[in-house]
């Protein structure tokens, strides 16, 4: 593989000169060797074909290097170095395929762009092949596809943007602004996107990220500061006149229950022409509908003073902005120009850019489009990797992202856009370092407020309790960067130790300022040595102005992105917090501390009954699950989330039962999240009450309830979308050749993004021409009727639910029954007319589609509408007949909740319920009757439902001789309901009435647990120091009942003073730990045994800036084994 003709081959100029030489050497003696009669080639081919060898070598890096390189396509073929110029040639702008040549090209450039089914050029070129092969018309050569894409992408779209950090590291950017312009030029897409926040009523859901109040904290003129209707434009801080002849001025503009509406100040008329507007007149909120002239307008047609502007009076110059908005002229807004601001995510991790288990770590940063809604963003076409970094890190790669949304504030373009970042998800390490924080393992372990301490403080009373609450002493970003400035002028004074006092502090550490504070330190060294008698004001003035003058950033670049506070501004998210946290801890406590393999086995039984129908989640794997419980991944968290609770009766504590319950309700009771979070702590309290000291993601969960009113649900700030991108990016970076891996990368994000684009129709300026064009007919219509190329593209239309349509078995499986043998027959109504015929024959459908899209299936549970009210079932028969029929086995949700569980119970209804209320126990509904599924489970815990074999074992599609077991329900009466209406049968209550109490109390039992553990050592060392002292009273040389004299005494003897010598070191330690950590459980209790660090003596003073999702144990002067820690984490790790 090498690279298209005009392209840059990655190599320095020297290498590229005597790479010429040798070439040049190798070709005059390939001449001498193929200078015989009997070979065919012509001089010329061979000269060329060297050529192509020779560069492909040089891609490959085999001139003085033995590195291996899998990019490298070896086996691409002769022809496919020829450009067809048969069909490269002009393409009609009004072609179906426009703007490719023709069809195949077409599908040939969409197949090599599919982002999760990537071609090598092997792979690509034997395609082609094939294709030639098959008679297929106008197929290219792979040089000539190469050339094609490199002239759509030249025409399309922009390069990638070379970057050079300020600490000399070059990666690549794609332009952020075109990514976003895309959007705006795709009409599929624009028709999504607001601009505006909105308000709704009290009591409204909140669904989208502009109904919360992270868009209202930015100031009028931060967002979008005009709207336009037709041809005219109304901007804030601007006079306008209303239809009913009013003057106002709009202050902002927000959307009211789906109304773009306007706060204006009201304006007067005063005598003669002047106007008047203090901040005593009235201010009102109008549709944006009732404003009829614009600025520009009034200008034109009203009196003006002699500067052109309005005349206004005396009282008024204090109130009325400066007119028209100064926006317009600091970006050179023209007349006919919108200006819109639009909110981009920007998410940042680090993954491998490999695909075997060899860690190669880039910093990968992708955005999205803020102003779209939640459930367009969880589709993969709206995710844009715009950078990927071998070298740079993540400050670097931000302060590019920086740069580029900073200057669509200075130099918009004709579309005129500004860039605006409200939010950073991420996981919470990268979090972390994005505000400048140390670590989830420092002192002062939370980067969005100052709770924390030393070891021995956070087991305090205060501490202690304040680790469940949100902290009301928040960081902020002036905060951070005040404290940033403090420590590099420390650094010019040469004070180091100050620097890390403050680190330990404070817990504001930023990677960029370190490098600084390291460079300023070498300074001040330097300066110290050559002029010993030089003053520490007069070498930190010298410093100073050195360091002023180094250029590039001297702290977080996010630090500076308008209306963004890095604090405050990374919202908890739920995949790393809740499920690879909080769930992750549940599970590894109880696996490591409370089941045995019996236990084990009973679950795994129990989990693998389980009826998920109504659950959204995917077949369960419990024996997977069991065998692999130490390296689940987010799937089977959110699995366990949802079942674990059904099936742990009788293998864990009430405490233990409570614990897991409330993490059960973590991801639902989003009204009563502060209930839910608060009871979660609670359950932990109880069961480990020090937990929470050790796990920073527990007190996280404490700021979720504010990030939600923020940011809206939490699943809005979800980063699976972004880590699903994971797979993209390796399979984009292993066909690099490895020398511009940063460049390569991008390219071909950018080219995969011009696919997309040009498929779902969007426009773009073709430069020739000077107009804006789109992609032909054929070509847009892949995108709308081709659901293969959707998917493999992460487009996702609008689907048109088409309620009532079944699936029907093979009829040679399931013929054909008649109406008599039907459950249907003996429960028909005459409210349901005319009785089928006893004759007519029905098919058994095996699904069917509810009202709200479900995929109903027989057994499965139900909720249907008939005559306005809402029935429980359980689909007994799917008929499809003359019409379509579903007959439903009725239940009953009762008020009665579960004396377990708290949630309602289902049952079948009794002996009077069918007498006296006329309810049967069948019903049959229509197809649009049925609502929804949703998950109703036994209740085996009542039942006392035990496993029993169930049949073979399946292996490779076939009966083994093994049995399988599975749960065997006692009865078919008792069900449980996990959620539905109405919800006073699910609120939350707290689980406590005072959890202060409970927690003295779990503290108290925490210590007297530590004191019996302390006696129970003093016991043995005791009892180990008086059999030492017995064996040695029987040993040779001293008086005892032996006397004799024999090695075996003599080992004996020794081993036992071994033993009493290491009672005597654990009960020392006991009683040292005891005094040192007042109120604190003994170290096994605290820690996963693989999960212990090696921490130096007298360091609980000391910070730690290491990875959150490691999950650290406190640090203590206990000494302890050293912690693995995973490839993937090992570049954010940093010593102290």
């Amino acid at each position: 593989m090498f690279p298209p003709e005009g392209w840059p081959i990655a190599v320095d100029d020297a290498a590229h000169v005597s790479h010429e030489h040798e070439l040049e050497r190798l070709i005059q003696t390939r001449k001498q060797d193929a200078a015989s009669p009997e070979d065919d080639l012509a001089e010329e081919t061979v000269q060329e074909a060297y050529k192509r060898l020779l560069r492909a070598a040089i891609v490959r890096r085999e001139w003085d290097s033995d590195e291996e390189d899998d990019g490298v396509e070896e086996n691409v073929l002769d022809s496919d170095d020829e450009i067809d110029n048969d069909f490269l040639g002009d393409v009609d702008a009004e072609g179906d395929h426009y703007p490719w040549p023709n069809k195949t090209v077409m599908l040939a450039d969409i197949l090599d762009n599919l982002p999760r089914c990537r071609f090598t050029n092997t792979q690509m070129s034997l395609v082609l092949r094939f294709a030639k092969a098959l008679g297929a018309p106008n197929v290219p050569t792979l040089k000539g596809l190469r050339k094609t894409q490199h002239e759509l992408q030249s025409a399309c779209f922009t390069e990638p943007l070379k970057v050079e950090s300020f600490l000399g590291n070059i990666f690549y950017v794609n332009n952020i602004w075109d990514t976003i312009a895309r959007d705006f030029a795709n009409p599929t897409v624009a028709a999504k996107i607001e601009l505006f926040p909105e308000e709704v009523d009290d009591g409204t859901p909140i669904s989208e990220i502009w109904q919360a109040e992270r868009w209202k904290e930015y100031a009028p003129n931060q967002l979008t500061p005009m709207f336009s209707r037709g041809s005219r434009r109304f901007w804030i801080d601007e006079l306008a006149l209303c239809k009913n002849g009013t003057f106002v001025i709009p202050l902002s503009f927000i959307k009211r229950n789906g109304i773009l509406s306007a706060y204006v100040r009201v304006v007067s008329r005063a005598s003669g022409h002047s106007l008047h507007c203090t901040h005593d007149s009235a201010v009102e909120v109008i549709a944006a509908d009732e404003l009829e002239y614009d600025y520009t307008e009034l200008i034109n047609t009203l009196d003006t003073d002699s500067a052109g502007g309005f005349s206004w009076t005396v009282a008024s110059r204090d109130t009325v902005p400066l007119m028209p908005n100064p926006k317009r002229t600091e970006l050179k807004i023209d007349e006919d120009t919108d200006l819109a601001v639009v909110m981009v995510d920007v998410y940042q991790d680090d993954t491998s850019g490999n695909v075997s288990k060899q860690f190669d770590k880039h910093i990968v940063t992708c955005i999205r489009n803020g102003c779209l809604p939640g459930r367009t963003l969880q589709q993969q076409y709206h995710c844009h990797c715009v950078s990927s970094s071998q070298h740079a890190s993540s400050p670097e790669t931000l302060a590019a992202i920086r740069d580029q949304l900073k200057s669509t504030e200075t130099k918009p373009r004709k579309m005129a856009i500004i860039l605006r970042a409200p939010g950073l998800p991420a996981d919470n390490p990268q979090q972390s370092e994005e505000a400048s924080h140390i670590g989830c393992n420092a002192n002062f372990p939370c980067r969005k407020c100052m709770w924390g301490g030393t070891s021995i403080e956070k087991t305090s009373d205060k501490i202690f309790r304040d680790c469940h609450l949100p902290s009301n002493v928040k960081r902020s970003a002036a905060q951070i960067r005040d404290r940033l400035r403090e420590q590099l002028r420390l650094a010019t004074r040469g004070d180091m130790k100050t620097i890390k006092e403050s680190w330990t502090a404070t817990g504001t550490k930023d990677k960029v300022t370190v490098y600084w504070i390291e460079q300023a330190l070498a300074q001040f060294a330097s300066i110290r040595n050559r002029e010993p008698a030089a003053s520490i004001d007069e070498i930190s003035a010298r410093v100073q102005t050195w360091l002023d003058a180094q250029p590039g950033d001297k702290m977080n670049p996010l630090l500076d992105i308008t209306g963004l506070d890095p604090s405050q501004d990374t919202p908890v998210e739920v995949l790393h917090t809740v499920l690879l946290g909080v769930m992750k801890y549940i599970w590894h406590f109880m696996n490591t501390k409370q089941w045995s393999d019996a236990d084990r086995c009973l679950l795994a039984i129990r989990l693998q009954s389980m009826d998920i129908s109504g659950l959204t989640v995917p077949p369960i794997r419990a024996a997977y699950m069991m065998q692999y419980r130490n390296a689940l991944i987010g799937k089977h968290f959110k699995t366990l989330m949802q079942t674990l609770a059904l099936h742990v009766h009788e293998i864990c504590t009430p405490e233990e039962f409570t614990l897991i319950k409330s993490a059960d309700k973590m991801d639902f009771y989003l009204k009563d999240l502060g209930i839910a979070s608060g009871n979660l702590l609670d359950a932990f309290d109880a069961v480990d009450p020090l937990r929470i000291l050790v796990k920073i993601k527990l007190h996280l969960l404490t700021h979720l309830p504010d990030d939600i009113r923020r940011f809206g649900p939490a699943i809005r700030f979800s980063t699976e979308i972004f880590e699903s991108c994971n797979a993209i990016f390796r399979a984009c970076s292993v066909r690099s050749n490895r020398l511009a891996p940063s460049r390569d990368i991008a390219r071909k994000f950018a080219s995969m993004e011009r696919v997309k684009h040009l498929l779902s129709g969007g426009f773009w300026l073709e430069p020739k021409k000077k107009m804006w064009v789109q992609a032909g007919a054929a070509a847009r219509k892949i995108l709308i009727d081709d659901p293969v190329f959707q998917r493999h593209l992460g487009w996702t239309p609008p689907q048109t639910v088409q309620c009532g349509v079944v699936q029907l078995p093979s009829e040679n499986k399931e013929p054909a029954v008649p109406w008599q043998s039907t459950k249907a027959s003996a429960y028909w109504r005459d409210v349901l007319g005319t009785v089928p015929d006893l004759q007519s024959m029905w098919r058994l459908a095996l699904t069917i589609v509810a009202v709200n899209g479900d995929v109903v299936r027989r057994r499965s549970w139900v909720f249907a509408r008939q005559s306005g009210n809402y029935i429980l079932g359980r689909v007994a028969e799917i008929l499809v007949g003359s019409e379509t029929l579903v007959t439903l086995e009725r239940f009953i949700c009762t008020d009665t909740l579960h004396v377990d569980y708290g949630w309602p119970v289902a049952r079948r209804p009794s002996g009077t319920e069918i007498t006296q209320d006329d309810i049967a126990s069948f019903i049959i509904v229509a197809p649009c009757d049925i609502q929804f599924f949703c998950s109703i489970q036994h209740d085996c815990r009542h039942g006392q439902c035990k496993p029993a074999i169930a049949g073979k074992e399946r292996q490779e599609r076939e009966e083994t001789t093994r049995d399988i077991s599975l749960i065997k329900h006692t009865d078919d009466d008792h069900f449980i309901l996990r959620r539905i209406l109405p919800a006073s049968l699910t609120t939350l209550a707290p689980l406590h009435i005072d959890p202060q109490e409970l927690r003295m109390s779990n503290r108290e039992k925490a210590a007297a647990k530590r004191r019996a553990n302390t006696a129970e050592k003093k016991r043995l060392a005791a009892v180990a120091a008086m059999e030492a002292t017995e064996a040695a009273a029987e040993a040779p040389g001293v008086k005892g009942k032996g006397g004799g004299t024999t090695k075996k005494r003599q080992a004996n003897v020794a081993e036992k003073r071994r033993l009493a010598a290491i009672a005597a070191a654990e009960a020392e330690a006991a009683v040292a730990q005891e005094e040192n950590l007042t109120g604190s459980e003994e170290e096994d209790d605290l820690q996963d045994p693989d999960e212990q660090v090696q921490t130096p003596a007298g360091s609980e003073d000391e910070f730690d800036d290491r990875d959150d999702d490691s999950d650290w144990a406190p640090r203590t002067k206990v000494t302890m084994s050293p912690r693995k820690v995973h490839p993937r984490r090992q570049g954010r790790n940093s010593t102290t």
